[in-house]
């Protein structure tokens, strides 16, 4: 009810603004390609008067629209776009008027044989979000999303698939801004880099979008292969170590129809090294334990997708997709285990071989409906989507014991079957109110069922017995109802958000083979999220922000048990656990010039039940994980970020930032509070070298993260990449180092009153990539998410 009256206020003061200031009208209008028909985001449009004097700017949303407000006049109106030529046209304002659609033309200029086009930014910069153009990334050419993704300024992506945000791994991963099971699996380099178009990072998203992840949202947004008649690419990547990559993609439209699709195989070899030494204070005295660790692992992949869509109006589109990855990891590990006494005397030497291997495939099935009403702005999206995967983890570990016997010590197998089921069902639609406020509500329901059959096995003579009692049949049951209503109202400078939503979780966990009670829960909560705005002038605008997240635990936090790759530690999972909740604002400050842009900021996190991990150890030796529920964290932070380009052809882009944590909570009367501060900055250059060559390097540093029990070291690297177009630009060579000098290693350790831990591991060494792409026909455009959070 609330909800209703403060939407009903809005509505009536939009109306009376309207009625009482007749002073100016509205210009509207969308921009187009020329060729293809597709709408140009972030097209710029500015109004001159007749001096030759800027009175306004705006730049189009994601349907290429645009809204300017003038005083009754003459004004010269020039449409600009990054590889478009410009368009000045001079229109008369009296009353309110649609221009319709303005087509721009791109500015490729035929000179001796050759093709010159406009450089693309890389980095867009609006004030509710960031927009990365990964088309001009030379770095993650040949690569998966994963790399794309570690390219981008304060996103990191850590060896086992883990996407961070500034730190936070509490971070909702977007596909063409739906959910995944792709990115909710740790998976994406199930996605070429070469299928990906832009990046979105929303660190405060508003209510229309669901309130799951903490740390804000990250959108990847795919390439759309429609054209007009036909075209696609492919690509073939060879690289040291071994890394084999191929992929393409097509597109054919004919009348209302378009067909699109693509596919791809990799083969990949990875090396890793690490050592670790833990000194333990056990009742049988002091023991030191030390490792060194050699790892070879391979991936298999093969990935497909087709959809289709069908425009039976302009303003009517039915679309229809379905998508298939396979991965096989096939991982061989030799772990030297040397346990010496306080006297450094070496009391036993174990040698452990290490076999892992995991196939895993998803399916995604997607159904679409996306309406233009007649009425101005009025537009209705309805998605349907069915996840579903499986995967089949088998561990073998075999340790064989050089001193003081020889013998084989301990034989272990493990075998975890996993799949899921995901259903999704959502409808989404806005409406301009007046002639300055837009009302946007939806619905969205969501059930998934996540199933994993887990046995843990020790060979005792001949035959195999269930290993420290680990066996379990777990079903997770998770169902979400989801509505939200946002209104935004924005006159002259001035520009308001509120939005309202509510999510009703019912969850159930079931372990067949476990005495304990199942676990019911069910919660309603509702999240709130407020944005003000003000433009001082077309290059300076600020904005104020506030949002309410949940965070739901990860099944592999539920699952009690969840692999054995050290015989010295176990790590168990919590189906207890509770979700949590983050309170947080955002200053941001947006300043843009010609040849720089600027943007600070200030966040406050306020995140309630935060996660932690309870880590013991018992008279053995054997350490134990497990995730727990702590009262509060406080994460305040500041940045800057810039993207300058001191001459044409040539950009610098980074983002530097400082951030202070506290955590306070106890646990089995343990007192978990603990307080540290951090820096974190990135640096890239990119630009135009003679002969027609592009450069671009990243540079990147993390700072150390010091929590209770546990701490990590500053982490850095660099990235390079040269590349060159020939044939028109049709054919692309792209060469690139990742991890150059081999520079990144993570480092850190534990600290607790028992034992002290540290470790070094790099995970992969030097990797270096060749990568020919081959444009066949029209050019590849990029595909909207036609609604949702879009």
């Amino acid at each position: 009810m609330k909800t209703f009256l403060l939407v009903l206020t809005l509505v009536i003061a939009n109306n009376l603004s309207a009625t009482t200031f007749a002073a100016k009208a509205n210009i509207s209008g969308r921009i187009v390609d020329a060729d293809g028909g597709f709408p140009l985001e972030f097209a710029t449009i500015s109004a001159f008067d007749s001096e030759e004097i800027l009175v306004t700017g705006e730049s189009t949303d994601s349907t290429g629209r645009f809204l300017l407000r003038l005083p009754k006049g003459q004004y010269k109106l020039r449409i600009e776009f990054i590889g478009y030529s410009a368009l000045d046209t001079m229109i008369l304002v009296s009353k309110d008027l649609d221009i319709g659609d303005i087509k721009l033309s791109s500015s490729a200029i035929a000179l001796e044989e050759a093709t010159v086009t406009a450089e693309r930014s890389r980095l867009t910069l609006k004030l509710d979000k960031q927009i990365f153009d990964v088309g001009a990334d030379i770095i993650s050419q040949g690569g998966t999303a994963n790399e794309v993704l570690d390219n981008v300024p304060m996103i990191n992506v850590s060896p086992d698939g883990v996407v961070s945000l500034r730190g936070n791994s509490s971070v909702k991963v977007l596909i063409n801004g739906k959910p995944s099971a792709l990115a909710d699996n740790n998976a994406l380099q199930g996605i070429p880099a070469a299928n990906i178009a832009k990046v979105e990072i929303i660190s405060s998203p508003s209510a229309r979008y669901e309130a799951s992840g903490t740390a804000g949202i990250i959108n990847i947004i795919l390439k759309d292969d429609s054209a007009k008649n036909g075209g696609g690419q492919v690509s073939a990547s060879v690289g040291i170590p071994v890394d084999y990559r191929l992929n393409g993609s097509f597109s054919r439209s004919e009348n209302k129809w378009t067909y699109f699709g693509n596919a791809g195989l990799r083969y990949s070899n990875y090396f890793s090294i690490g050592e670790a030494e833990r000194i333990s204070l056990l009742p049988s005295g002091t023991q030191i334990l030390r490792e060194d660790l050699d790892q070879d692992r391979n991936d298999r992949a093969g990935h497909g997708f087709g959809g289709v869509d069908f425009r039976p109006t302009d303003k009517t589109t039915f679309s229809a997709s379905y998508s298939i990855y396979h991965q096989t990891n096939d991982d061989l590990s030799e772990v030297n285990y040397n346990y010496f006494d306080g006297s450094e005397n070496l009391e036993r030497d174990w040698l452990q071989s290490y076999d892992y291997l995991e196939p895993e495939t998803y399916h995604q099935i997607e159904a679409s409906y996306a309406q233009d009403f007649s009425k101005e702005g009025t537009k209705l999206f309805i998605l349907f989507q069915n996840d579903f995967w499986k995967n089949d983890e088998q561990e073998l570990t075999i340790i064989s014991e050089r001193f003081p016997l020889t013998t084989e010590a301990l034989r272990l197998r493990t075998r975890n079957i996993e799949s899921s089921n995901d259903y999704l069902l959502q409808g989404d639609y806005e409406q301009k109110l007046g002639s300055n406020g837009k009302l946007e509500i939806g619905l969205r329901g969501e059930s998934r069922i996540i199933s994993s059959d887990y046995l843990a096995e020790e060979k005792q003579g001949s035959e195999f017995q269930v290993y420290r009692g680990l066996e379990n049949l777990v079903d997770y049951y998770e169902r979400i109802a989801a509505g939200y209503a946002q209104y935004a109202f924005e006159k002259d400078a001035w520009g308001i958000q509120v939005g309202l939503r509510s999510e009703y979780t019912n969850v159930r966990v079931e372990d067949t083979k476990s005495e304990t009670e199942d676990i019911k829960k069910s919660y309603n909560w509702i999240f709130p999220s407020a944005t003000v705005s003000y433009k001082f002038s077309t290059k300076l605008n600020a904005s104020l922000g506030y949002s309410k997240r949940i965070q739901r635990p990860r099944f592999s936090q539920l699952n009690p048990f969840g692999g054995i790759e050290n015989p010295n530690e176990l790590r168990f999972g919590n189906a207890d656990l509770n979700p949590s909740f983050r309170d947080h604002i955002e200053l941001k400050v947006l300043y843009n010039s010609d040849k720089l842009t600027l943007s600070p900021y200030l966040t406050a996190h306020f995140i309630d039940g935060f996660y932690d991990t309870q880590v013991l150890q018992d008279s053995s030796g054997l350490v134990t994980y497990f995730p727990i529920n702590l009262d509060q964290e406080r994460i305040l932070e500041a940045g800057l970020i810039l993207t300058y380009e001191p001459f044409k052809g040539w950009q610098f882009n980074g983002e530097t930032r400082v951030a202070e944590f506290k955590q306070r909570g106890f646990y089995e009367g343990v007192d978990y509070g603990n307080s540290f501060q951090t820096f974190s900055a990135e640096l890239g250059l990119r630009g135009k070298l003679p002969k027609d060559f592009r450069i671009q390097t990243t540079f990147y540093y993390y700072g150390g993260q010091r929590y209770l029990q546990s701490y990590q070291d500053p982490l850095y690297g660099i990235n390079a990449g040269l590349s060159r177009n020939f044939l028109s630009d049709r054919l692309q060579v792209t060469l690139n180092v990742r991890n150059l000098f081999a520079l990144s290693v993570y480092k850190g350790g534990a600290t607790l009153p028992a034992f002290t831990n540290t470790y070094a591991r790099q995970w992969q060494g030097q990797r270096i990539g060749l990568t020919v792409a081959w444009d066949i026909g029209a050019d590849v455009r990029v595909r909207r998410a036609r609604g949702s959070i879009r």
